[in-house]
């Protein structure tokens, strides 16, 4: 029964691991510098990812490449007070995104980033190593797009969608043990999603500081199909599943996000966002074991609504920007089933950044981003979680981006 847990935990790791702790919106450093506060205002190509009614509202080609730099940090304090930290290093998110105007109407554009990932590692003497050694989660969005600018129809409003597929792999390490003999599972596994989204933006004619932004992201499920590895001691080797298939299915969730934008001067702008996230659907896990059994494990995930805000001052002199934001980031993940796959906590993070033009047709932005210290206690309920103590996080989050304009 404890390796038929443990087995559960492992292909649960591919669903918890989409929790806020991995739900990454650094697509672009300039969002990233005034806490992702940009629904209501970007038009720059990132605005595949934030809302795509921004896509039609510039000229010409337009280019973001973008590099960001994810150090997180988690820790788990039992309740007779030995604290273990986790050792996982740094991870690189790369994102890409073009936009062309191909009609006085009319752009296309198509984005590459991975809004939901990142792996976590705890050390081998982990008193929770038999849920979790190494974890990891990739979700590789793909994210072609079409916007409309319906100004000559309607002042200041455009509209933008497109498809979003999804490519995604899972991998998970954690250790078996019975009595003094300890051995290793490893497991991995790979799914293609489809999902959507679209969005409108407006800036009305006759309040020219305003602007407002709305965008829809539907669900994208996900059915992982893999591989388990199991070994141990050739004397205990008939007490596990065989090595074989398995499979599970999870469900990104769908979104909805709002934001309103004000500029009380002309180079000054400030934003307000909230993001709608439909957790609630994670309420249970089925998996498939290579002996052909089912078994379900229970998640209880809870919708939550995240709030951003934002600022940015431009320095036309200097040919430059600054930005600050603040982002409240509450977490799905209820106390009866917090554990050491996604130490999960409510979240303040707080944010700066800057940009220079280059030329007139280059600039560079940095953002930088800190998930403040937090913890969090575990339900005291008899048998959920079985590992119960206080999970520690904290993050540290750098963007660099580089744009390119072309054309008009």
């Amino acid at each position: 029964m404890r390796m038929l847990k443990a087995i559960l935990l492992l292909a649960a790791g591919s669903g918890v691991a989409s929790a806020n702790a991995f739900n990454i919106n650094e697509a672009d450093a300039t969002a990233t510098g005034r806490g992702d506060a940009v629904i209501a205002s970007d038009n720059s190509p990132a605005s595949i990812s934030y809302n795509p009614g921004g896509v039609a509202v510039a000229d010409g080609v337009n280019a973001l490449l973008s590099g960001t730099l994810v150090s997180a940090s988690g820790s788990f304090t039992d309740t007779g007070g030995t604290k273990t930290t986790t050792d996982s290093g740094p991870a690189v998110l790369p994102s890409a995104f073009v936009t062309a105007k191909v009609h006085d109407m009319v752009a296309v554009g198509v984005g590459f980033y991975l809004p939901f990932g990142l792996a976590i590692s705890w050390p081998s003497s982990s008193p929770q190593n038999e849920i979790i050694e190494n974890q990891s989660l990739r979700t590789y969005f793909i994210s072609p797009v079409v916007g409309v600018n319906l100004d000559k129809f309607v002042p200041g409003l455009s509209i933008g969608g497109g498809v979003d597929i999804v490519p995604a792999t899972v991998e998970l390490k954690k250790a078996i043990i019975f009595g003094e003999t300890q051995g290793q599972a490893h497991l991995g596994g790979t799914a293609v999603g489809i999902g959507g989204r679209v969005g409108v933006m407006y800036r009305p004619g006759p309040l020219p500081a305003l602007s407002v932004g709305l965008m829809y992201r539907s669900q994208v499920n996900l059915d992982f199909k893999g591989t388990g590895d199991f070994d141990i001691d050739p004397t205990l080797r008939q007490m596990l599943p065989p090595d074989g298939d398995i499979s599970t299915s999870i469900a990104l969730p769908m979104s909805i996000a709002g934001g309103v934008s004000y500029r009380p001067m002309p180079n000054l702008e400030l934003e307000a966002n909230a993001i709608w996230m439909n957790w609630s659907k994670f309420k249970s896990l089925v998996i498939k074991l290579p002996d052909a059994t089912n078994s379900t494990v229970a998640e209880d995930y809870k919708d939550t609504t995240t709030f951003r805000i934002g600022a940015e001052y431009k320095l036309p002199a200097l040919r430059a920007a600054v930005r600050a934001g603040y982002i409240y980031d509450p977490t799905p993940i209820p106390t009866t089933t917090l554990t050491a796959q996604l130490p999960d906590a409510n979240r303040n993070v707080v944010s700066v950044g800057g940009s220079y033009a280059i030329t007139p047709a280059y600039g560079v932005s940095l953002g930088l981003l800190a998930v403040l210290p937090t913890d969090r206690t575990t339900a005291e309920t008899t048998y959920m979680p079985v590992h119960k103590g206080s999970y520690g996080i904290s993050a540290v989050v750098a963007s660099l981006t580089l744009a390119g304009h072309f054309g008009k």
